[in-house]
């Protein structure tokens, strides 16, 4: 009874007339569906925000699948960029947490939100990428041609699952030596190599490469992301 969980709210719609329900991921029991009371009420002291962490106070019962919000303190609000190409790589990163249910992401989520600003922003996006995808179980080779193993790499291929050397590029594009080291060292890399990637510049371009490469290989299609093909 009145179980205090730490949650991240992904999203949120009506629910019901005057309610909210929103989509969380907790620091304790993972995703949850957590249902604000007349939150939609001007009147209402319970208003919650997408981006932001919460203490909610609920009535945790294993197996049960959404939950009355009891009580509630903000922790942390992420929600505050006005620009509209990085809320929409935040929503990127909140749309991959909602989808990829299976798979523990909180601390990932927290870190890339806490670190996030307009200087690293593809960065930290491609780091929570290269996370997921190491833990969706679809790695790419990154160590030398995915189909022959020579370590001289010109391209990256979708559907080889990782790099290809000269011989096996098959009308692949040829990509600079800079773009391959950032994909290797952002595939290797993990949040705690955070300062030394910040030494490398990744952009858009870099991003799109392994979001394309997790959408061919997880079957699992973002929203957010064609909006930020649009952008661009």
């Amino acid at each position: 009874m009145n179980d205090k969980v730490e949650a991240f709210v992904l999203s949120q719609s009506d629910y019901k007339d005057n309610d909210l329900l929103l989509q969380v991921i907790s620091k304790e029991y993972g995703h949850l569906s957590l249902v604000g009371k007349s939150a939609k009420k001007i009147s209402s002291k319970n208003h919650f925000l997408v981006m932001c962490i919460y203490e909610f106070i609920i009535d945790y019962k294993f197996g049960k699948t959404i939950y009355s919000i009891h009580g509630s303190r903000l922790l942390n609000n992420y929600f505050e960029d006005n620009d509209i190409e990085l809320i929409t790589i935040k929503n990127i990163i909140c749309e991959l947490t909602l989808k990829n249910k299976e798979i523990d992401l909180y601390d990932a989520l927290v870190f890339v939100f806490d670190h996030f600003n307009k200087d690293n922003a593809y960065l930290l996006l491609c780091m929570f990428l290269s996370y997921l995808i190491k833990r969706f179980g679809i790695t790419p080779v990154v160590d030398a041609c995915a189909i022959c193993g020579k370590k001289e790499v010109i391209s990256f291929s979708n559907n080889a699952g990782g790099f290809l050397c000269k011989d096996h590029i098959n009308g692949q594009e040829i990509m600079s030596i800079d773009t391959l080291k950032k994909i290797r060292l952002i595939i290797k890399g993990e949040l705690k190599d955070f300062e030394i990637l910040k030494q490398f510049d990744y952009s858009y371009n870099d991003f799109v490469i392994l979001m394309e490469f997790f959408i061919h290989n997880s079957d699992i299609r973002i929203n957010s992301y064609d909006l930020l093909k649009q952008i661009h």
